[in-house]
């Protein structure tokens, strides 16, 4: 029973609000970003590049809206904030279902990507205030992959019957039912006296929390550099769209081991292992369904470990930010970062695509994940630095 409750979050009501603010908002059009990619190609004729652009652009006011209020998370009111951008997303995503014009499409997806950005911000601040922020994360990434394996099945099925304008509609029904769970959002801060053991504030334009907001960055580049054509390459190496739905489903499924790991394990082996281990296997998993059009069981296998690889080091990530700074502010603005990779990664693998084929993407995501782990050395170095004066301080 006692290892039961170490498990559990310490508020499931911070848990669930933070996950419905961040991920059931923020980065739900992360999860719709294959079938949107398709499906603008389909429903309004554009070539690849053309549609990692707009879906980049929607990405790109995500980031803008989320940076911009992250200097403001130790006093801003959260939960009104998460609120106004969700209400905000969701006008946008009912106007752009039955919007066919090119550029009041794009006007539309950057009010969306606004109020995405918005709740964001809200949603990954709050993680700053739990007394374990690295357990929240997973627990919040749990609720993720579960919110994932229902709406890839959704999207699948909605693009197939419906096209764009009903992936649209789904993404605005999504929001709705997350507006609830935001309401239980802690208005303010919570600077409670846990957090006297935690490490010392580090500043929005420190070192280490520059260092630590372009990990977040490089590591979400990388990510949607593969995941935005992921459906392209699948359909490439013999599967149709149901076939690919039930694919993208069911390694959903295989990634709830992902955040469980991360958050059963927590920091019993220190963070800088698990974070390590995170990023190397999310470069392995991205290379492997990259190149996937060269062999269809490689595609498979890795596609069924996406879910699990990203969420496990995403939670670490999250957590690792979160330690940084008690106010939020860092792990705020590593949203708004994470939200600019997935706006950068769309656009540059159509570009590397058009230019050189699916290889060049691969040679690029390779030497992104190595400029990941060089700057996430940074923050892990401080914190193990906290965590040794913190033992010398309690052998005194």
């Amino acid at each position: 029973m006692k290892h039961l409750r170490d498990f559990m979050p310490e508020s499931w009501k911070l848990v669930f609000s933070a996950f419905a603010a961040a991920y059931g908002v923020g980065l739900l059009a992360l999860l719709a970003l294959p079938f949107l990619i398709s499906a603008v190609i389909n429903d309004l004729k554009l070539d690849e590049a053309q549609a990692g652009f707009l879906m980049s652009a929607e990405f790109i006011f995500t980031m803008l809206a989320s940076l911009f209020v992250a200097p403001l998370m130790g006093r801003a009111p959260r939960r009104t904030i998460a609120l106004c951008g969700a209400v905000l997303a969701i006008c946008a995503n009912l106007a752009s279902a039955s919007v066919t014009d090119i550029y009041l499409l794009a006007v539309l997806r950057c009010a969306a990507g606004t109020g995405a950005g918005l709740a964001l911000a809200c949603g990954n601040a709050c993680v700053s205030s739990a007394k374990h922020p690295d357990n929240v994360a997973g627990h919040m990434n749990i609720l993720f992959v579960a919110l994932m394996i229902v709406v890839m099945l959704v999207f699948a099925h909605t693009m197939a019957s419906y096209g764009l304008s009903g992936l649209y509609y789904s993404i605005a029904i999504t929001m709705c039912v997350m507006l609830l769970p935001i309401l239980f959002m802690p208005q303010r801060a919570v600077i409670a006296e846990h957090h006297a053991q935690r490490m010392p504030d580090n500043k929005l334009l420190s070192g280490v929390a520059i260092c630590m907001i372009l990990a977040t960055f490089l590591f979400s580049a990388r990510d949607t550099m593969g995941w935005a054509f992921v459906e392209q390459v699948g359909v490439r190496v013999g599967y149709d769209g149901a076939e690919l739905g039930m694919l993208f489903s069911l390694q959903a499924f295989v990634g709830l081991i992902g955040p469980l790991l991360a958050a059963m394990i927590g920091r019993r082996f220190g963070m800088s292992m698990p974070v390590i281990v995170g990023i190397l296997s999310c470069g392995a998993v991205s290379l492997g369904y990259v190149l996937g059009e060269m062999s269809k069981p490689m595609y498979t296998v890795a596609v069924m470990m996406i879910a699990s690889t990203y969420f496990y080091a995403l939670a670490y990530l999250t957590g690792l930010a979160a330690s940084l700074d008690r106010e939020g502010r860092i792990v705020a603005a590593c949203g708004s970062f994470l939200t600019l990779g997935i706006a950068v990664g769309p656009a540059t693998s159509g570009l590397l695509v058009s230019i050189g084929g699916y290889p060049l993407v691969a040679s690029v995501i390779a030497g992104i994940v190595l400029l990941t782990l060089l700057m996430v050395l940074v923050p892990l170095a401080r914190v193990r630095q906290h965590e040794q004066s913190m033992v010398l301080a309690a052998s005194v």
